[in-house]
């Protein structure tokens, strides 16, 4: 998997590194991990301007993408920061395996053969069902794996 990281610190740079590289190895076959491109933008605004923590967009011209751009703000909590990348990464893996394809000229997805419209709840998309169900796990084990549970921003609560 090729990464780069554009914006943020330099343990920011590390991190959000560290967690598309675990997300990658754990949620997406070698053989994609092999094929994929990931660069993460640490961007102030996001939130304000969409209200949206996170965000993954690609060339939609291929119905498997393997470039993609992850949109993070950067504003909130580290915690917060990764457990976003995490879910971003879910879409990725569905996106790349075709789970997922963005019909956005006819205002719907297909998510595995079935046309979903887009006008469906957020929380009942079956897209974020996923990635929300998935975030705190890979980011919990991503953190035990690099040993940072002991650390207090891995623990902070958040409302």
């Amino acid at each position: 998997m090729n990464i780069t990281i554009s914006g943020g610190n330099k343990k920011l740079y590390d991190l959000a590194h560290s967690i598309v590289d675990y997300c990658g190895k754990t949620i997406l076959s070698k053989q994609l991990y092999n094929t994929i491109s990931v660069d993460v933008e640490f961007d102030k605004n996001l939130h304000k301007e969409s209200g949206v923590l996170g965000e993954v967009d690609f060339d939609d011209k291929n119905h498997k993408p393997r470039e993609f751009t992850i949109t993070i703000d950067c504003t909130v909590s580290k915690r917060r920061i990764m457990e976003s990348i995490a879910h971003e990464m879910v879409h990725i893996k569905q996106y790349a395996k075709g789970e997922m394809v963005d019909l956005e000229r006819c205002g719907s997805t297909k998510w595995q053969s079935k046309i979903i419209d887009k006008n469906l709840n957020y929380w009942d998309r079956p897209w974020e069902i996923e990635a929300h169900g998935k975030e705190l796990g890979l980011f919990v084990r991503w953190a035990e794996h690099n040993l940072l549970g002991s650390q207090s921003w891995t623990q902070e609560k958040y409302s």
